[in-house]
């Protein structure tokens, strides 16, 4: 008999497939490759796992409730007394910030420690709070991230001005690729995809400029 926990999750899965569906850019038919080879996977016990940082996660399905896509955000809310998140944070933290290190959060669906276990492959929801700055980093995952909430502002090399964006533009990553990402009056939330190398640590990238980019807003 399939349980409660087990038909949230693989709704969700299906409900995040459903939505990448919508999209043609880079990086969407590799992370849809891998929900279809290991989503019909067994479940695995992973104990729920509810911390502070979720509280950002709860506002940014409330503006999804009223802005975004409210079918995805219901299965997210269905699933969430079952999901396990985590703070991820490989940075040195002199590096990283204060700030992002103790607002940040994610959960794994499909991958090594995901409700589904996957091979080389991770899906998950990953968020942060407000005004807040991902700084400048690096790794070797092919990287798809596809935002729910917005705006955010993205930059792909160093010394870059912020590039403003809306909600539900996926962002590709090449293994490697500089990317920093800065989250605006909503707090930053999406999907994301490591379609291999999952396993190998991501890398900072120290810039000058990180002080004069946290301080910058999203443009009205």
């Amino acid at each position: 008999m399939t349980s409660d926990r087990e038909t949230a999750i693989r709704t969700l899965i299906s409900e995040i497939d459903a939505y990448l569906a919508r999209y043609a850019g880079p990086g969407i038919a590799e992370v849809r490759a891998g929900i279809a080879r290991w989503r019909g996977g067994p479940m695995r016990e992973v104990p729920a796992q509810r911390i502070p940082q979720t509280r950002h996660i709860d506002a940014a399905l409330d503006w999804m409730e009223v802005n975004g896509d409210r079918r995805l955000a219901h299965a997210i809310r269905d699933a969430m007394p079952y999901l396990a998140w985590i703070a991820y944070d490989p940075y040195p933290r002199d590096l990283i910030g204060a700030t992002y290190a103790e607002n940040h959060c994610m959960a794994s669906l499909i991958g090594q420690g995901g409700q589904i276990r996957g091979v080389d492959f991770d899906l998950g929801l990953f968020g942060f709070g407000p005004d807040i700055l991902y700084r400048d980093h690096r790794h070797a995952a092919p990287e798809l991230y596809a935002p729910l909430t917005g705006p955010h502002g993205w930059r792909f090399q160093s010394g870059a001005s912020l590039d403003w964006r809306s909600s539900f533009q996926p962002v590709w990553n090449e293994p490697w690729a500089h990317h920093a990402f800065k989250s605006g009056p909503t707090p930053y939330f999406c999907v994301f995809g490591w379609t291999k190398d999952v396993n190998v640590p991501a890398e900072m990238i120290f810039e000058p400029d990180w002080a004069t980019i946290e301080q910058q807003s999203a443009p009205i």
